[in-house]
């Protein structure tokens, strides 16, 4: 997966969900292929009843048919969403792509980020996985689910967004602030209107 880099941007952590939403497709696939062999095995027998006897050629590839199709819908597409789905951070962004033949990307820029929150259930505890809340202010928030390693992919964007270049809202506006004022010392704006008070 390429990303198209903004000047002075660098990838810091690349990574699929945790295939936890996983185990659910894969027992299903175990069964399906149980019961297909099963029922294969079956239909294959020599001295079946006279009804199925007669229909054995037609239903051996019903049944084949039908175990590959609950296959595909079932395990291989789940697999397949979960392998085009990642997440991307950078030293500006937050990005998460998803989709192979039609592909979703959102971006949240890590300055417009103004609170991170994790959740996280008892398996997904146990995995070490959970879902990253990234608040961003006015009731919006976007979720990334089943992020693996949440405590320490909530540090890198936390120590991502620590050294974004310092700034300023001025009427709305982001303004770099002049490094000596990050140093600590006081803007003359703020200076003049305090020498200005009575």
């Amino acid at each position: 997966m390429r990303i198209r880099l903004l000047p002075g941007e660098r990838v810091l952590v690349r990574t699929r969900p945790n295939p936890l939403p996983l185990v659910r497709p894969v027992i299903a696939g175990f069964l399906i292929l149980a019961l297909g062999g099963f029922g294969l095995g079956y239909l294959a027998r020599p001295d079946l009843p006279g009804g199925l006897a007669e229909s054995q050629t037609v239903l051996l590839p019903v049944v084949f048919a039908i175990a590959v199709l609950l296959l595909l819908r079932v395990v291989v597409r789940p697999l397949v969403r979960w392998a085009s789905n990642r997440y991307v951070l950078t030293s500006m962004r937050l990005i998460h792509r998803t989709g192979t033949t039609r592909r979703t990307e959102h971006q949240i820029n890590l300055s417009a980020i103004s609170q991170l929150q994790t959740e996280q259930g008892l398996i997904q505890r146990m995995m070490g996985s959970g879902t990253l809340v990234a608040d961003l202010g006015f009731d919006r928030s976007h979720a990334y689910r089943h992020v693996p390693q949440i405590a320490t992919f909530k540090d890198y964007v936390v120590q991502a967004i620590g050294e974004l270049p310092l700034t300023r809202m001025f009427d709305g506006v982001d303004m770099e602030i002049d490094p000596q004022y990050a140093r600590g010392g006081t803007p003359r704006v703020q200076q003049e209107w305090r020498d200005a008070q009575p």
